[in-house]
């Protein structure tokens, strides 16, 4: 690293540091740290009026032993129970999600709201437009409750989308019954379809309104 030039703190560590097997947000975040730490030792070297070559030094001598703080780490983090942490990074999340969905749902109803219909054939779509306009914010809460306990982008997802998610799932175990005791049929096929619009797809946009800021990977800042 020449000096009057800022290191990549993030590449200096992610150069020194061997694999440490880890989910890659995981990694991605230990990395991220450790640049963070270096970045500031090596900034309070400059303003103690050390050269950037010195600084560098002594920021570098923040970690003794790479191979040893890698393996640290590993055991560090394979100690987190894999289910508690799922429970925490997902399943209460999307719970809170699922509720918040049904209980607005549920709400909207009982105070006497009637939904949209729009007519297609002989088939209709409903609409409960408050819910739907209602669904982005309940996305951004599953999807905030997830990444505050650092889960996967892929988890937050989920969690944000889970009442349209577990809504597609009922739905297609329902379809194979359906079809055993009232036969197939084209029309039936597409009764299916427009309910998976109906209750899956669009309410699956509304809630990937509130979900998409949260997807986002924090920034690593650089010193």
């Amino acid at each position: 690293m020449p000096d009057g030039r800022k290191p990549d703190w993030k590449k200096v560590v992610r150069e020194r540091l061997p694999s440490l097997c880890l989910a890659p947000d995981v990694q991605e975040e230990v990395i991220a740290e450790l640049a963070i730490h270096l970045g500031e030792t090596y900034a309070n070297a400059l303003s103690d009026g050390l050269n950037a070559g010195a600084a560098v030094e002594i920021a570098l001598q923040e970690v003794n032993d790479w191979p040893d703080l890698a393996a640290d780490i590993r055991r560090a983090k394979s100690t987190e129970d894999p289910v508690n942490k799922r429970t925490k990074t997902l399943w209460v999340p999307a719970m809170v999600t699922l509720l918040s969905a049904s209980v607005l749902l549920m709400t909207l109803q009982r105070i006497g709201l009637q939904p949209h219909l729009v007519c297609i054939r002989s088939a209709a779509m409903m609409f409960y437009w408050p819910w739907l306009v209602g669904l982005p914010a309940i996305g951004a809460l599953g999807a905030y409750l997830s990444k505050r306990v650092r889960g996967s982008v892929r988890t937050r997802l989920a969690a944000g989308l889970s009442p349209s998610l577990v809504m597609l799932v009922t739905m297609c175990l329902i379809l194979p019954w359906g079809l055993a005791v009232d036969g197939f049929s084209v029309l039936r096929l597409a009764y299916f379809g427009l309910a998976v619009v109906n209750w899956v797809a669009i309410p699956g946009l509304a809630l990937s309104l509130g979900v998409l800021p949260f997807l986002r990977q924090p920034q690593l800042t650089e010193a």
